[in-house]
C-alpha cells in the first residue's frame, strides 16, 4: 500500500510541479521490495508495481537511473529465472520490460498487444 500512496503522490508533489526529490529513494526503496522474488509470486503486488512504473517510471529514472537499472535488472530477472510466477505476473513484467526499453511508451501493435491478451 505504501508503494500506491508514494506513488499516486509523487507526481502531484512538488513545487512548480517538479517531485519533491525527497520521495524518489522511499518510492525506489518500494518499487525494489516489489520486485523481489516473493513478491513476484503474487499478481496484486506485481500489478500494483507496474501501475507505478507507468505513472511515474519515467520520472523516477530522470531522478536516478542509476537506480532504475537497479530495479529492471530484478524484473528482468524475475521475468527470466523466477520458477512459479503465473502467466499473468509474465505477461505484466515482460509488458513492463518493454515499455521502459521503448523510452516509456509502447506502440499502438504492443499496446494491442498486451491488452488484447489481458482481454481474453
Amino acid at each position: 500500500m505504501f508503494a500506491v500512496y508514494c506513488g499516486n503522490g509523487f507526481p502531484q508533489s512538488g513545487v512548480n510541479r517538479a517531485p519533491i526529490v525527497a520521495l524518489v529513494d522511499p518510492v525506489y526503496d518500494c518499487l525494489i521490495r516489489l520486485a523481489k522474488p516473493d513478491s513476484l509470486l503474487n499478481e496484486e503486488e506485481v500489478d500494483c508495481l507496474v501501475l507505478q512504473l507507468h505513472r511515474v517510471g519515467e520520472q523516477l529514472e530522470k531522478k536516478n537511473s542509476r537506480r532504475m537499472d537497479q530495479l529492471f535488472y530484478l524484473l528482468r530477472d524475475g521475468f527470466l529465472l523466477q520458477e512459479g510466477i503465473s502467466s499473468m505476473t509474465r505477461l505484466l513484467l515482460l509488458e513492463i520490460l518493454e515499455f521502459r526499453a521503448s523510452g516509456w511508451t509502447l506502440t499502438d501493435t504492443a499496446q494491442q498487444y498486451y491488452y488484447s491478451e489481458v482481454a481474453d
